[in-house]
């Protein structure tokens, strides 16, 4: 085996991949700053008391453990910023009213989401502290697909949940904290068969509407029909209208509905939404409200956000080799050194050719239509002839 070797679900960011991710990383925070949200940059690694507080099993399974030299305690390296985001809110900012932060950069994870993905995502996200109302719901989630829309993702299709609907059901039915994984498991998954195996634990009520909400999903028109059969459980009801207007309010081209979608179950308190674009295996963005993390910091703020996961949004846009100018070099020329350093402060890219450079290794990373050469006196950008060499 080469001692070159990655782990599995591990690979370099190469120059065209790296490109487009600064590129990506540049446009999100210029445009969630200009709506008010703050750049905050947490710690790669810290302690996994707070690191995992109040987010369930899900991450911890996904998170590298390592031992503290200094202190002897373990700490974990972040496999997802929105709970270091909810501590830095709730236990070192400390203010009143609404906070909006913002953050991009490498998580890693111990698990791939799936086979295909990779174990160190580059996410970006926003999280909006200090607001229970819905219009705090829909700013986030408009300002997500917003950001999709700057990467030229087009027909944008949403995908909206509510946490409120299974726990309407499981609340209802004492024996379902004992079973809950394995029903989160089984909706998540549309396993009607495997629902139906908890009847003689669960009420055969609480299996039935389980096994209604398993094949309940798709458009606008999929909540009146949850209305209807779900009409003996009151506290849905308002749900379906939050989620309604969301989705009417969100300038998705598309929206679908679906109340089995339980990822994150264990600490989302309110609206899911996620969005999935073709030939990828997962959601590209992901997000939706946590009222409860920050009462495990001692101060519980309501919370909403979202994170884009920028590798996989990279994997279907166009990653061709950037336009630049080919120039020499003569450092004995002030009049070639000014014409490069205007064309440079344009922001063009002029790649001043080496002595060792070759034309071929160039063009792997560039495309060098135009050229700097010396026309009548003055250094002009021209057509570069096809074949021309170094």
């Amino acid at each position: 085996m080469s001692v070159w070797l990655l782990p599995e679900n591990i690979a370099d960011m190469l120059p065209r991949e790296a490109r487009v991710i600064e590129a990506m990383r540049s446009s999100f925070l210029s445009l969630v700053t200009s709506h008010g949200f703050e750049i905050v940059r947490p710690p790669l690694v810290e302690y996994v008391d707070s690191l995992l507080t109040g987010t369930g099993g899900d991450l911890d399974l996904r998170t590298f453990k390592i031992v503290d030299q200094v202190s002897g305690r373990t700490m974990g390296i972040r496999a997802d910023m929105t709970p270091q985001v909810a501590r830095i809110d709730a236990h070192i900012l400390n203010r009143e009213g609404v906070s909006r932060l913002c953050y991009v950069g490498s998580v890693l994870h111990a698990r791939p989401l799936h086979p295909m993905a990779s174990r160190q995502p580059y996410v970006a996200g926003v999280e909006l502290f200090g607001s229970t109302s819905a219009y705090s719901d829909k700013e986030v989630i408009c300002l997500g697909l917003e950001a999709l829309r700057t990467f030229n993702i087009q027909n944008i299709m949403l995908d909206l949940g509510h946490t409120g609907v299974v726990k309407a059901i499981l609340d209802k039915d004492p024996a379902s904290g004992s079973v809950q994984d394995q029903i989160l498991f089984a909706l998540s998954h549309k396993d009607r068969t495997s629902i139906e195996e908890f009847r003689g634990v669960l009420q055969d009520r609480t299996v039935d509407a389980l096994l209604k909400l398993a094949v309940m999903f798709g458009d606008e028109s999929v909540l009146d029909k949850i209305a209807e059969e779900f009409s003996d459980y009151p506290e849905i009801l308002p749900i379906l209208d939050n989620v309604r207007w969301l989705g009417r309010m969100s300038g998705a081209d598309g929206v679908s509905y679906d109340f089995a979608d339980v990822h994150g179950y264990q600490y989302l308190t309110g609206v899911t939404y996620s969005v999935n674009i073709p030939g990828r295996y997962q959601a590209v963005l992901r997000g939706g409200r946590y009222d409860d993390i920050g009462a495990r910091f001692g101060r519980r703020r309501p919370a909403v956000g979202f994170t884009l996961y920028l590798r996989e949004i990279v994997a279907v846009m166009d990653t061709r080799r950037p336009y630049a100018v080919l120039a020499p070099i003569n450092d004995e020329d002030p009049l070639l050194n000014a014409k490069i350093k205007e064309l440079r402060s344009k922001g063009l890219i002029v790649v001043q050719s080496l002595p060792e450079d070759s034309i071929e290794s160039l063009e792997e990373a560039y495309r060098l239509d135009e050229e700097l050469l010396f026309v009548d006196g003055t250094w002009t950008v021209t057509e570069r002839s096809v074949g021309r060499r170094i």
